[in-house]
């Protein structure tokens, strides 16, 4: 996937122009390096939220909006129950949607679900020890939303029981950016018990029509 164009959403609060300033910092080199034919933008709908990128231009990013614990935009479906084929999505950007939830696990577990194997999710939040981020907590709070502020480390205990390895953690002015990918699928390998070697010994023949030939 190749670049994506970006822009700041206008808005009157200063305080959070910066923290979507913050956000497109953060997220821009790992968007013009991800790949996939698909990506997924999910956002947040039920609070003051200005988006710090547009991904427009593209014709393969779908937008999906959380509020009151349903997702809106492109198709309509409860915040736990991603309307998406497993393995189908290449990138998925989450922005704050983790702070609307109680119990993240479910989404992270659909999340993912249909990411493809190798694929990244960026997953943005408030950093829970920068008053950048309580002061945008409770601005959210305000407006009747929910806002639960959690540690790095607690997103990272979730995501790893999920099959989601971090590849990098990027903070700046309030927020934090976890870069994750989905393990690739592994080979399975076969193992024969030692006992049924038994039956290979000896000398090996060859098929009708065919030839015998020493390994060299």
């Amino acid at each position: 996937m190749g670049g994506m164009p970006q822009r700041l959403a206008s808005t009157p609060d200063v305080r959070s122009s910066a923290l979507a300033r913050a956000r497109l910092a953060l997220l821009t080199p790992y968007l013009n390096t991800s790949a996939g034919m698909q990506a997924l933008l999910l956002r947040r709908g039920d609070a003051e939220l200005p988006c710090a990128v547009a991904p427009t231009g593209l014709g393969c990013w779908t937008r999906l909006d959380l509020a009151r614990g349903r997702w809106s935009g492109a198709v309509r479906a409860e915040a736990d129950a991603l309307p998406f084929a497993d393995d189908s999505i290449g990138l998925v950007v989450a922005e704050h949607v983790l702070e609307a939830l109680a119990q993240p696990g479910p989404l992270l577990a659909e999340i993912a679900r249909v990411l493809q194997p190798g694929g990244r999710l960026l997953l943005c939040s408030y950093s829970r020890w920068h008053p950048r981020g309580w002061g945008a907590c409770r601005r959210t709070r305000r407006t009747g939303a929910d806002c639960h502020l959690r540690g790095i480390f607690a997103q990272l205990r979730i995501v790893r029981a999920l099959g989601l390895e971090r590849e990098s953690i990027e903070r700046q002015s309030g927020c934090v950016l976890l870069v994750l990918r989905k393990r690739r699928a592994s080979a399975l390998i076969l193992h024969l018990p030692r006992g049924r070697l038994a039956s290979f010994r000896g000398p090996m023949g060859t098929i009708p029509g065919g030839t015998h030939r020493e390994a060299s």
